[in-house]
This record gives structure tokens, sequence and C-alpha cells, in this order.
């Protein structure tokens, strides 16, 4: 199962990012994705406020799914997988040179302790990345934590570069954009002060900028008194918040884009990357039903793959009866002791119907809080005889993530130890053994040989041959 590559990736940058292992192959998609954009047409896409503006995606710290979190590789995959803009976090160190760091420490996503601000550049140098999204049991990688002039060395002529968690060393960030002539690559944000936000704006015709728009300043739309933001990143818990009326956004967009995140709950509302894969009229097209015409995500290559036409129901499906797909939560019935064996109450924000724990991880339905000895059994109907790859669609924030066997009427499949993928809500297929299946209806049992803190979305089966 391929990745679609986007051809026109430069050489040099190739060259100059560590290679590493991917964490787990890509299905095929039923329809191409066109070329990426140009840069050219990147910008003029953000400077249209217009009816028909196309939507844009934002990468949430780049592809961390591929590569640690706000690293060159990461800024790099996000762009070859079809981002328009890459949003990264920027901190200062004790000599002043911005860095890429979402949090005020180094301790969640490198293998050292301390401060971004008490390292100096060299210092920080020396850390190595943690994969994905970091924490204390993610694996440590090869890769470095970059510059922002590293990162705008690898976006140059390619993607706009959203600025977070900067705002307060916003003429620092400007300077490095001046020296590597990117002014007009980076995507600004942060300050809720208009007449701040305005003076700075005025220092440089080429600055892009984006106004947050939070529960406390409402009020700011539309008081800009010159040079308009390019866009508006609205946080919204809830569809009555004033924020998201319509009249806000019909005023918004007079003059700016709206932008929404949809990494988890809260952001805007419950409509998230998830919930998208479920349904997208329950994430990505329900906030563009809004007015929304910019989402930032934590999946890029499915939102990507939706806006250029495809149908989610075929994402990572291979064509032609190859796929199935069984939902963990789609137990047999029965009961406990008949359909699954749970030791505890369902200790989940969702109500099963009956006690197994089925939870809403950010729009994702897995069963979840699995303990050794626990089992659920399963139907899938194969439509067409041969070998195939069985894969768990999993999520696990640490390690160890708990271990599983898959059993086929007494015939059990080999443990498989189930691998961290960093986060709860990082769902990724993971391999769980190869099983030639004749045409027809099969019964099967996941079987929890070992407890760790892993979550089950679904069991996907591709055929081989």
């Amino acid at each position: 199962m391929l990745k679609l590559k986007k051809l026109f990736l430069l050489g040099f940058i190739a060259s100059a990012l560590m290679p590493v292992q991917e964490a787990g192959a890509k299905a095929s998609k039923p329809i191409a994705v066109q070329e990426h954009k140009s840069f050219e047409q990147i910008h003029a896409e953000l400077l249209n406020h217009g009816k028909n503006a196309p939507l844009m995606i934002l990468a949430h710290r780049g592809q961390w799914r591929e590569y640690p979190e706000n690293s060159l590789a990461a800024v790099n995959e996000a762009i070859k997988d079809g981002t328009d803009i890459v949003e990264i976090d920027v901190q200062l160190t004790a000599d002043g040179v911005p860095v890429l760091m979402h949090d005020t420490t180094v301790d969640r996503t490198t293998n050292g302790k301390g401060k971004v601000s008490d390292f100096t550049l060299a210092q920080i140098k020396k850390l190595r990345l943690k994969e994905g999204l970091g924490g204390k049991t993610a694996a440590l990688t090869k890769h470095k934590i970059p510059t922002l002039e590293e990162v705008m060395l690898v976006a140059k002529d390619r993607a706009i570069v959203n600025l977070d968690k900067g705002w307060e060393i916003r003429d620092e960030m400007y300077k490095v954009l001046v020296k590597t002539d990117t002014v007009d690559h980076g995507l600004f944000k942060g300050s809720l002060n208009v007449e701040e936000a305005a003076k700075f704006m005025e220092k440089d015709p080429e600055i892009l900028y984006m106004h947050i728009i939070l529960d406390n300043n409402v009020n700011s739309i539309g008081t800009f008194p010159g040079r308009q933001p390019v866009a508006y990143e609205i946080v919204f818990a809830d569809l009555a918040d004033l924020q998201i009326q319509p009249e806000k956004l019909k005023q918004i967009k007079k003059s700016s884009r709206v932008l929404a995140n949809v990494m988890w709950y809260g952001l805007a509302a419950k409509y998230t990357d998830e919930a998208s894969l479920r349904d997208v009229n329950m994430g990505w097209k329900a906030v563009t039903k809004l007015g929304v015409n910019m989402i930032q995500t934590d999946n890029i290559e499915a939102i990507d793959y939706w806006r250029h036409g495809g149908n989610m129901r075929q994402w990572q499906y291979d064509t032609g009866n190859r796929t199935v797909r069984v939902q963990a939560e789609e137990h047999l019935g029965g009961g406990q002791g008949t359909g699954y064996f749970d030791q505890d109450a369902n200790r989940c924000n969702t109500a099963d119907q009956d006690s197994l724990d089925v939870c809403e991880i950010d729009g994702a339905i897995a069963v979840s809080h699995n303990m050794e000895g626990e089992w659920a059994k399963y139907e899938v109907n194969i439509k067409k005889s041969g070998t195939y790859k069985i894969s768990g669609r999993v999520s696990a924030a640490s390690t160890p993530a708990g271990a599983i066997t898959l059993d086929w009427a007494g015939k059990t499949s080999g443990e498989t130890e189930l691998k961290s993928t960093t986060h709860k809500r990082a769902f990724q297929l993971q391999n769980l053994e190869y099983r030639y299946l004749k045409k027809g209806t099969h019964l099967f049992t996941v079987k929890v040989t070992s407890p760790g803190s892993y979550n089950l979305d679904y069991i996907q089966f591709n055929l081989q041959d």
C-alpha cells in the first residue's frame, strides 16, 4: 500500500533530512490527489476571502504521525502530504535564537529536561527528539530540535508557516524571516490586542497576521483600523457561542478568512478529525457549512483527499471488495460471557448496550480500558477468498501499550505486542497477522493477553493476492 508522493520535492531538502522508518504503511487511495500547489497559488488563496475561496489546510505541528512534532522532517512531510500551511511553535533559547518547541520545557518531546529558555542553541542541539507527540515512554529518534531559520528554508517557495506560541518574540521571528527572505511565508498570530497587532502589521506590508477570537474578545472583530488580518482563528466550545454566529462570520469574511481547529473537543465544539473519519458531517463538512474556509488538522492526508472529492467511506480502502472493516464496538450480542467478557463496569463516557468499555475519544469510538483476560467476539463477512493482512486501528498513549491475540475457532494467532502511538487520539493501523480466509462469514475473538494503554477502533482486513 503505497503513499502518494508529490513530485516537486527539492533535492537539497531531501538530502538534509535524516530518514527514519515510517510508523506504519498507508493504504492506497482510490482517487488521485492533484499535484501540490505552487507557493504563489497558496499565498494568493490565503489572501482570497471571497465567497468561493477554496478550503485551506493547516498541519498541526507538522506531520507528527510519521516524524517528531515540530521537527524539520515533520514540516517537510506535511508539505509533501498536501498541506498549504504548516503550524509550528516557537520559543527562544538562552542566547536568543528562535527554535521549534511547543512546551516551555523540553521534557515531553526530547531526552532532556528543563526550560527551553535555559538552553543555549549549542546545548539544545545536542538533544534528540522523541517520536510522534513525545511523552515519557516515547522512543528517541535521530532528529534534532530545528531553528526557525532552518524551518523557513525548508518551507521556502513551498508553503506558508503559521508561527504559533511566538507572539511575544515576534520581532525576533520577523528578523529570521527577513534574513531568509520569507516574510511573506510567515503567518503571525497570538495577540488579543488589536492595537498591538495593527502596529506590528504596519511594520512591513508583507507581514501576514491571523487574529485569535475567544469568548472574551469577540467585540474585536471588525475593529482593525487599517490593514486587516488575513484570517481570524475562531475558537468555540459550543455552537451557541457568539463568535461562531452567522452575523459574526459574515462580518469577518468581508475582509478575512475564517479558521477552525478540529484536533480535539472544545476547539470547534465537538467537530473533530476523528469524528470526520466516521462522517464528514460530524466534522470537516460541518464546519465548512458554518462558514469556515481554513481547517487546522492532525489528519493531513485524509482531509486533503476529502477536499479533492474523495469519499471518506473509501478512505484507506482497497477497491473491489478487497477491504473489510469490523468496528471494535460492534461485538456479537448475548451480553457478558457470550458476546464479550469485561472484568469491570463501563468506565467510558459513552453508554454501550452492555458494560464493555466503549469510549468516545475526541470523536473516535473505541474499546478501551482493556484488561488481561478480557475478550470480545466478532463476525466478518469476507467477499473474496484469499490471504488477508489483518490490522487493528489502535492508539496508545504510552508503553506498554498492551498485547492481543485473534482466535479463529480455536486457531489462535501469535500474540501481537501493540506499539505506543504517543497519544490516545493518535490512531494508526498496526499489523496483527496474515491469514487465509475463504469467502463467507467467519467468527473470531479478540483476546487481551497483556494490559496496557491501547484503544481499539476497528479491525481491518486487506486482501493480499
